[in-house]
């Protein structure tokens, strides 16, 4: 068994670690303006692309529509470097069999360092007139080169960053929740009110990773979405009806005054408390349309590339933060303890 005191060590140097990544690892170029003009053949496009010290090689317009049942790439056919852009020259989708009036398109820069540069949905189709094939081609499966930077996504670019905090936030919530409720059902099957102790401490330092992730998370969507808590996002509504169901569990335990009785109906709650917290934060979201990557058909942060990079501060972040939380936990229940 490793001894508290190196655990504690290893908690310390995860976080010193993801911090500081997320913090100063540079972001990687990427497309940064998309204009287009149409006709019933081509398609051109003026495509911005600063910070990027080398010339792109290819694009690809990558069709990102769910109606397509497998992916479609048109390839230019004509490209022209311009001082601080490109001009590129496409088939017009609108002509390809397989394409409907609503698909979508992404418009991808192949370069040889920086690996694929994207513009999400740069191009929706608004008409279906067919008659034209698509020819296979391979993008080389879509992963970029290694190169030591953050993906500069649209819209996110520098508040990607944020994935570090806001996110293991959440995981630190959920992990100390779970923790909550197993010690609840162990007191409601041994009596044992020491897992009592346990459930309510894991709750209480779980709100308040909660709040740090309401934060985190609104903070995110005022510098993204434009408003600190944008209309009708379910993942930001069911978080914060999740955490009342919880603010509930602490108001039910100070309104009983009998040890036992409280402790048996805080269990049972407690449990109740889990299941809607859960059905809120990950069913409903993903059955309604939300501003979430990987949510309502919006993309997620390794469609194009691997992203290892940012793997390598995540996952230690949420491990972090995730030891952290149950250290601050340990050390309330030693106080609560005293107390009594």
């Amino acid at each position: 068994m490793i001894s508290r005191k190196y655990l504690q060590w290893i908690c310390i140097l995860l976080l010193l670690w993801s911090i500081a990544g997320g913090l100063f690892v540079p972001l990687s170029p990427n497309i940064e303006t998309v204009e287009y003009q149409r006709n019933d053949s081509t398609i051109s496009f003026k495509v911005g692309i600063p910070k990027l010290e080398e010339s792109v090689e290819d694009f690809y317009l990558v069709a990102s529509s769910s109606s397509l049942k497998s992916k479609r790439i048109i390839h230019n056919q004509s490209v022209t470097k311009k001082s601080g852009h490109y001009e590129i020259e496409f088939l017009n989708p609108n002509r390809f069999n397989e394409v409907l009036k609503g698909d979508a398109f992404d418009l991808v820069a192949k370069t040889k360092s920086s690996g694929y540069l994207l513009s999400f949905l740069a191009y929706y189709v608004d008409s279906d007139i067919g008659g034209q094939n698509f020819e296979p081609i391979l993008l080389d499966k879509l992963v970029a080169p290694f190169r030591f930077s953050f993906p500069n996504r649209a819209i996110l670019q520098e508040t990607i960053r944020n994935l570090f905090f806001h996110v293991p936030m959440w995981f630190t919530m959920m992990a100390l929740l779970v923790y909550s409720l197993v010690n609840s059902i162990l007191f409601l099957h041994s009596g044992d009110l020491k897992r009592d102790l346990k459930a309510k401490t894991s709750a209480q330092i779980a709100i308040y990773f909660g709040l740090l992730g309401l934060l985190t998370g609104m903070v995110w969507a005022r510098y993204t979405w434009g408003a600190f808590w944008p209309k009708e996002e379910w993942k930001l509504d069911g978080a914060a009806i999740g955490m009342l169901a919880y603010l509930a569990y602490f108001v039910l335990r100070s309104s009983v005054d009998d040890e036992i009785k409280r402790a048996k109906l805080s269990s049972v709650y407690n449990i109740f408390a889990f299941v809607i917290y859960f059905v809120f934060i990950w069913i409903i979201p993903r059955i309604q349309q939300s501003l979430h990557p990987g949510n309502g058909g919006n993309p997620g942060f390794n469609i194009y590339e691997q992203d290892n990079i940012m793997r390598m501060f995540f996952y230690p972040a949420v491990i972090g933060w995730i030891m952290l939380a149950f250290w601050i936990r340990e050390l309330y229940a030693k106080a609560e303890k005293e107390a009594i």
